[in-house]
């Protein structure tokens, strides 16, 4: 596939993508034995204006990759990324998964991006186990109060024809994408470090886990460090600013389906030296607990304040 020309009309309509096709990113060919002890996948880019690959996607098939070859009765419950380098989008993604460990209840597996020149551009160590429904569970935090989702526009309702944002966020995604309060995308908000987003499917998931975890894999990296223009009194798509992930974490407490509604908690813990750390929770819709995603990235604000 060609690069995307980020000036051309055509770079909105290749970017997006439908949630059939994001289910058909992540249905990853295995090269060799699926589940030797060094496995080899390959897996399609989405596009992206930029031209370079949303980190999302990286979670997601770093998390299918390693799901194909671990027991039927695990689940996934851990996942601990590093973006090494820019992953353009105009070649396949070949996907080396090591077996770390194996064991009846846990397994750990590592999945690595490489070039073509066998560097790594993206790893990710994903943390396997079965499931005790007879063993206690427990959370302290509950959803923060929040607008219905469905009174809530999705992003491309909400910036479509506002083209001072880049397309990247007027797209129409395989989720429906809302903001509880307008976010600092172009006017600079009240300050803050926390913000609430809506996430649902835009159609019904398929049964099995490991593509249910790794959709939720993907939505984690869109909002996490958003906040930080909140908190920093600026605004996100001003000439200047920008995100770029440095390292990603989710710890998985409860399977869910997005097929219904999950709202995104984030706050940003803390600024220093253009780099953020932020936190999401993410809650279905009765109120349960189920993800906790973290993120640590170089954060730019617009000079033109």
């Amino acid at each position: 596939m060609s690069r995307v020309d980020p000036a051309s009309p055509a770079a909105d309509t290749r970017a997006a993508v439908t949630l059939d096709e994001l289910l058909d990113l992540l249905d990853l060919t295995c090269v060799d034995e699926p589940t030797g002890r060094v496995s080899h996948w390959v897996g399609q880019p989405q596009q992206h204006p930029a031209g370079r690959l949303f980190g999302g996607l990286l979670l997601a098939q770093a998390l299918v990759a390693a799901g194909r070859g671990v027991g039927a009765d695990q689940r996934i419950i851990s996942l601990q990324a590093d973006f090494v380098g820019g992953v353009p989008t105009d070649r396949p993604l070949h996907w080396e998964v090591t077996v770390v460990s194996d064991a009846p209840s846990l397994a750990t597996r590592r999945s690595r991006l490489l070039d073509d020149a066998g560097e790594e551009l993206f790893g990710a160590v994903t943390r396997w186990a079965t499931v005790r429904a007879d063993l206690p569970s427990h959370s302290s935090l509950r959803p923060r109060p929040a607008p219905d989702p469905e009174t809530l526009p999705d992003l491309a309702d909400r910036f479509g024809s506002d083209e001072r944002i880049p397309p990247w966020w007027r797209l129409n995604r395989p989720v429906h994408f809302r903001h509880a309060v307008a976010p600092p995308y172009f006017t600079v908000a009240d300050p803050n470090d926390r913000q609430t987003s809506f996430f649902r499917a835009t159609g019904p998931l398929p049964e099995e886990p490991v593509l249910r975890s790794a959709v939720l894999a993907y939505v984690s990296d869109m909002s996490i460090l958003e906040a930080s223009f909140l908190a920093l009194g600026s605004a996100r798509h001003k000439p200047g600013a920008r995100i770029l992930s440095l390292t990603h974490a989710l710890t998985f407490h409860a399977a869910s389906d997005l097929t219904g509604w999950h709202q995104f908690d984030c706050r940003v813990e803390a600024i220093a030296h253009g780099r953020a750390h932020g936190v999401g929770e993410l809650f279905d819709e009765t109120g349960r607990h189920v993800a906790t995603a973290s993120q640590v990235g170089l954060v730019k604000v617009s000079t033109d304040r």
